[in-house]
């Protein structure tokens, strides 16, 4: 019975991802005195901002993999507590550009602090060779799940 307990216990690659992936989030919820940098859907928010000053929502959507509703309620938030700003595009005023405060720059260079604190701490004792070994693989993994995503969305639109 014990040895049956352990077959089905064993971890899988993708079981292993999503325990570190919460373990991780989990770390970070800890490390921060800022309560908006408790939800993960912040801190993806606040890092593609950093990457596309001025971008859309719909930029955001698609950069960070969450759902508009998502992405409308945590620019709310963010807003609020003066994290980012909202601006109309002044080419094309039906366009709102959302912008990262100086507030917001600032919790983002806390947050990048934390994340490679954290990462240092997930790659103790990895060699460089089996890191890039771990991104290609990782990668992969990514692509092929955004892949199936993007099939399966396709196929739900042809039927629509």
């Amino acid at each position: 019975m014990e040895e049956n307990f352990k077959k089905c216990a064993a971890p899988n690659g993708p079981m292993l991802i999503h325990e570190i992936t919460h373990l991780f989030q989990e770390r970070m919820r800890r490390t921060t005195t800022e309560p908006l940098q408790t939800q993960n859907s912040c801190r993806l928010i606040l890092r593609s901002l950093a990457r596309m000053e001025g971008c859309t929502q719909l930029d955001l959507v698609k950069a960070t993999h969450l759902k508009p509703p998502t992405v409308s309620v945590t620019l709310k938030k963010l807003e609020d507590n003066g994290f980012v700003r909202r601006e109309a595009d002044v080419r094309d005023m039906r366009a709102i550009r959302v912008y990262l405060t100086e507030k917001g720059r600032d919790l983002h260079q806390s947050t990048i602090a934390r994340l490679r604190e954290n990462d240092a701490i997930l790659l103790d004792g990895i060699t460089p060779e089996e890191q890039k070994v771990l991104l290609d693989i990782l990668t992969r993994m990514r692509d092929n799940i955004l892949h199936t995503l993007e099939s399966e969305s396709e196929s739900q639109h042809e039927t629509d």
